[in-house]
């Protein structure tokens, strides 16, 4: 009896053995299931395992299977299931994103636009055999076909001067216009540091007219200070009345087409300021005696194809009608200026030399004292671009060693100064000094 008793007792001891093995073995797989369905969230941690022996209560147990579940996922073996409740991104929020790229790259084309800089250049051109030792100062010229100017972009581009159009005569009635860009491109490009001339676009047909536009248009330039020439732009227009009028043989002589230009330019002497005459090769060739002109006045000529040929005496040339720069939408007119240091010039007009002294008739006192007499001097042996530019400080100061006040006793402009190289102070007397001379300073 006993031994049964001890065989039962053994039967019924396997049996909870073997109920608890189970019992294990069931959680084991329980365990396992729930470490994968949550091994995307899990991936690398350790779960809790179940109560056995040899295993404390609360320690954590890493299973291999979890570890090699999470590499399969990363692998990209098992797709993640997207979690409840999740929201996609609404539509103005994706407007949103979009208008912020759209900002940044309209500002960072700008910022490419900006640093893309379309500058003046010789390249192309063949200068006549008397400038061979010249200077060729850039320049354009503008009217109200331009719109709205940079300036300030034009003047960091290496254009050093601009003859800006102040008037026109309407080719069909005769009337006279002002331009209607004048007054803020005078203003744009003073601000700029950009020397200035101004035109008025001619068709006038007798002396008496052109006395006309040049009143009209020294009334027009009062306000400003204006360091260049004043211009007749004289040319035909096709079909406009001054072409009436050569077709109509009233003009069969150049006299008639001289005594035009040179009452213009006597009117705006007689009124202190220097004269041009502003013409294409073909007009100062097979119309008018550019010898005869030149002996007058400054000759500023329009040719194209990289050559002048003009045998008169000039010192502006037009040589292109469609060139690019910098803060000018579209093309533009491209002006050489052209200086030639040591020359002696018989006219009237305005010639820069480094150093020489020009005789102009300037307004003020018919007292004056030569700016060619005083001295300039500046406050640094050498400059270095600021803002794309430099500015030196000069001093003037007369014989007796008096210091002249700017703005009343002479004016300054700068040429050549955007770059490391040689620049030129052009420095006006005004009020009771006259004359003109330029000055070089260097750059590094």
């Amino acid at each position: 009896m006993a031994n049964i008793d001890k065989y039962n007792k053994d039967s019924k001891a396997d049996a909870r053995i073997e109920e608890k093995r189970r019992k294990n073995a069931a959680r084991r797989a329980a365990a396992k299931a729930k470490a994968g369905a949550d091994a995307d969230a899990n991936v690398g941690t350790s779960i809790d395992p179940p109560m056995s022996a040899g295993k404390k209560p609360g320690e954590r147990t890493v299973y291999k299977d979890c570890a090699n579940i999470g590499a399969s996922a990363k692998s990209g073996s098992r797709k993640r299931s997207p979690k409840k409740g999740g929201r996609r991104p609404s539509l103005k929020f994706i407007a949103v994103i979009a208008l912020i790229l759209l900002f940044i790259i309209i500002r960072l084309a700008a910022f490419i636009g900006s640093t893309s800089m379309h500058h003046l250049s010789d390249e192309g051109l063949i200068h006549a055999d008397r400038f061979a030792d010249s200077l060729k100062v850039h320049g354009i010229d503008v009217s109200s076909y331009q719109k709205d100017i940079n300036w300030k972009k034009v003047k960091s581009a290496e254009a050093d001067f601009a003859f800006i159009r102040a008037g026109y005569r309407s080719s069909k009635t005769g009337e006279l216009h002002e331009d209607k860009m004048f007054e803020k491109n005078m203003k744009a490009a003073r601000k700029a540091g950009i020397m200035k001339g101004v035109y008025f676009y001619s068709q006038a047909i007798t002396p008496e007219e052109a006395e006309e536009e040049a009143d009209y248009l020294l009334k027009l330039v009062e306000p400003y200070d204006v360091e260049m020439p004043l211009a007749i732009d004289f040319e035909i227009y096709e079909g406009g009345r001054l072409d009436q009028a050569i077709q109509t043989g009233n003009m069969a002589y150049a006299s008639a087409y001289h005594d035009i230009v040179l009452a213009f330019c006597d009117r705006v002497e007689k009124a202190g300021y220097e004269s041009c005459v502003y013409a294409s090769y073909d007009m100062l060739t097979n119309y008018m005696d550019s010898n005869m002109i030149g002996d007058e006045a400054t000759i500023w000529v329009a040719q194209y194809g990289g050559k002048c040929d003009v045998e008169g005496e000039y010192m502006y040339w037009q040589c292109a009608e469609d060139a690019e720069i910098s803060g000018i939408k579209g093309t533009v007119d491209h002006d050489i200026w052209y200086i030639e240091p040591g020359r002696v010039y018989p006219t009237k007009a305005w010639y820069i030399e480094p150093g020489r002294v020009y005789p102009t008739k300037a307004r003020g006192s018919k007292s004056q004292t030569s700016i060619g007499d005083v001295e300039v001097t500046f406050d640094k042996d050498t400059y270095k671009l600021k803002n794309h530019r430099a500015k030196p400080k000069v001093t003037v100061t007369s014989k007796d060693g008096k210091k002249l006040r700017s703005g009343k006793q002479y004016e300054i402009s700068f040429i050549r100064n955007t770059t490391k190289s040689t620049g030129y102070a052009i420095i006006r007397g005004i009020g009771k000094y006259k004359d003109w001379t330029a000055v070089p300073f260097t750059i590094e």
